[in-house]
């Protein structure tokens, strides 16, 4: 697996993760009575929009160099 492979399956995962955790906090029972649990699950789909727009960021340099 090369190292290109990698970094995109690992940024995938990460992504696929931050939203299950966004949805996750943002849909628990918890999340109507603790304030934390909305906020840590928005950030987490902010989080995973960045990482988003790094992998896209990254796969476009990473064509220009080839």
């Amino acid at each position: 697996m090369s190292l290109k492979a990698f970094h995109v399956f690992f940024v995938t995962m990460a992504v696929i993760l931050c939203v299950v955790f966004g949805v996750w906090c943002v849909s628990s029972d918890y999340a109507n009575s603790h304030a934390g649990y909305k906020i840590a699950g928005y950030a987490s789909f902010v989080i995973g929009v960045l990482l988003v727009l790094f992998e896209i960021n990254f796969l476009k340099k990473f064509k220009e160099t080839k």
